[in-house]
């Protein structure tokens, strides 16, 4: 599709210019493409490997706190065991022109509880999910990382197609009408030239 520009010298010399960062442009959005996709499936292995992971960890826990919930009620459980201390810090990675939360484990204090009155699946369990609690945070973090990738490769991708199917076409086709146009323009001139000098010879 043409540009609707005035068809001189000036107007050439600034769609050219525009032309080569247009070209620039989309090279390097193509190149910042590669590595968004690059990151992305190195993130989504991360993740199938990690998920893998706490599945096992949660079919140890499942398995054990089944155990204890067959000797008592939740109410007996809520009474037994107290709530302990959770905390969790949240940092801002960096991903190219991304900001990535890392989440990570500040503290995590368990409640003291009477191990007499207790089953030892309970420890079994307490045990899996202090193995647990890392891996989940580092799920939620590649979680979010691959969110944000997702919607990043999105937004460069039309930025792509958007200088290569729609805008450079349009400035490489624009030239083209310009240089034809001027070049039209300067034959004529020449032609209006040789016929003065004609008529300049022939008096």
């Amino acid at each position: 599709m043409r540009l609707k520009v005035n068809p001189n010298r000036m107007e050439l010399l600034r769609l050219r210019r525009r032309l080569g960062l247009a070209e620039r442009g989309h090279k390097l959005l193509k190149d910042k493409l590669e590595e968004l996709m690059r990151q992305m499936l190195e993130a989504s292995r991360k993740l199938a490997e990690l998920h893998q992971k706490i599945d096992s960890e949660f079919e140890f826990i499942t398995r054990a706190l089944a155990v204890v919930r067959t000797a008592h009620s939740l109410s007996e459980i809520d009474e037994l065991i107290p709530e302990g201390q959770l905390k969790i810090e949240v940092e801002k990675g960096r991903l190219l022109n991304l900001t990535v939360p890392e989440f990570s484990l500040s503290e995590f204090q368990p409640s003291a509880y009477d191990f007499f009155l207790t089953e030892s699946e309970l420890d079994v369990a307490l045990k899996h999910f202090q193995n647990l609690l890392p891996q989940l945070l580092e799920f939620s973090s590649l979680w979010k990382k691959l969110e944000l990738l997702a919607n990043e490769i999105e937004v460069t991708r039309r930025r792509v197609n958007a200088l290569e199917y729609i805008l450079i076409p349009s400035l490489k086709e624009t030239i083209r009408s310009i240089s034809a146009r001027l070049e039209e323009i300067e034959r004529s001139y020449q032609v209006q030239l040789m016929r003065v000098k004609d008529i300049v010879r022939h008096h």
